[in-house]
């Protein structure tokens, strides 16, 4: 009989749904006799209250990151992250959530959000399921909120190796604690050519290509000011601007691309080959999201980051810096700077691209496959 494994996230943003897209793709391609369902909680959440909770988180994110920052640390304790634990449940274990989950009846389930860890940690003590629980922290600090559940979890995937002293001092065991690294697989093409998809993009490939994600997980438009100082300050560098599905983002950056007579920039909307411009280009720049900065250090590029939304996006950035992973700008001033002073010393991206080849998170995913293994296997032998 199928193990079955049930995929749990939440689209406040995109990233707790794009790593657990990365699970059931990775764990589909690599075992046929597991079946996998993904979910994401708010389509089964209390429609009104699920609607306003993550457009609010949404507004906060894109528009008001200092009040995100409030939340983010207001309940980044025992006492508030029970309290707000308690009100999420009575937004979600409803009729329809709990069918849906009873009728998949998983042996395992693997949360990228940590509602999905509250839900099942309360649908197993309440024996409604009985269930391994996995939760996959996606961001680089491990917020109050992710630990509700941590006595009768199986496992709690984390980024590095720093959170098991301060998950441990929580109360943790530390056997359960996997400092794995946040679990990706981005799909790469191995006839790929870099340089043959260099000239088409009409680069020569001689100087620094830089990826400049401008969309942003909740389509804001913040980093226009960055990306028109770019053009306008006519940097010896190429870059791919993707505006996401932000199409006046896009047009804008067009208009001025006209206005200022930029040679050394291409504009994408939407696009679905992101592994592929990520091995083009020799860094990036982005929001410190948890997700995007993990793909990025995945294929060992860079992370020029700019547009914090406070909170986990806070904790994100410092990873990168204290590591030596990139660097964090407030304004487009020191941004440009910095982005020129790249231009004139390569030697920077190359010190930073051998920092990030001392992390080992492109064996995250097969890391966290072998834990969910291990799991099942020891649940059919006894």
């Amino acid at each position: 009989m199928k193990k079955r494994i049930l995929l749990t996230y939440a689209m406040y943003g995109n990233g707790h749904r794009a790593i657990a897209e990365y699970i059931e793709k990775y764990f589909k391609e690599q075992d046929n006799e597991l079946e996998i369902l993904a979910i994401d909680l708010l389509k089964y959440s209390i429609p009104i209250f699920g609607k306003f909770s993550q457009k609010t988180t949404d507004f906060l994110l894109l528009k008001f990151p200092m009040g995100w920052s409030f939340v983010y640390d207001l309940f980044d304790n025992k006492l508030n992250s029970t309290y707000a634990t308690k009100i999420s449940l009575q937004l979600f274990k409803n009729k329809r959530m709990r069918k849906v989950i009873t009728d998949f009846d998983p042996d395992l389930v693997i949360s990228t959000h940590f509602y999905g860890s509250s839900l099942i940690d309360y649908y197993n003590r309440k024996n409604i399921t009985d269930c391994h629980l996995i939760t996959v922290v996606t961001d680089y600090e491990t917020q109050a909120m992710w630990l509700k559940g941590y006595k009768d979890e199986d496992a709690i995937v984390v980024a590095d190796k720093d959170e098991i002293s301060y998950l441990v001092s929580k109360g943790v065991e530390k056997s359960k604690i996997k400092a794995i690294g946040i679990p990706i697989h981005p799909a790469t093409n191995p006839s790929f050519n870099v340089e043959n998809y260099i000239e088409k993009l009409g680069f020569n490939g001689d100087r620094p290509i830089c990826l400049f994600f401008g969309g942003g997980g909740n389509g804001g438009t913040h980093s226009l000011p960055y990306i028109k100082r770019i053009i306008k300050g006519n940097i010896d560098m190429d870059f791919i601007y993707v505006a996401g599905k932000n199409q006046k983002a896009k047009a804008k950056v067009d208009e001025w691309i006209k206005l200022y007579e930029a040679k050394n920039i291409k504009t994408f909307g939407f696009v679905n080959n992101v592994p592929e411009l990520l091995q083009i280009c020799d860094f990036v720049v982005s929001k410190p999201g948890g997700a995007q900065t993990t793909e990025s250090l995945f294929f060992k590029k860079p992370v020029i980051m700019i547009n914090c939304s406070g909170g986990q996006e806070r904790a994100n950035y410092k990873y990168f810096v204290k590591n030596g992973y990139g660097r964090m700008f407030k304004t487009t001033i020191g941004f440009y700077k910095y982005i020129k002073l790249l231009s004139e010393q390569p030697s920077i991206i190359t010190r930073m691209k051998k920092n990030m080849s001392n992390n080992n998170n492109d064996k995250a995913m097969h890391k966290l496959y072998k834990i969910a293994k291990d799991i099942l296997k020891k649940d059919k032998e006894e």
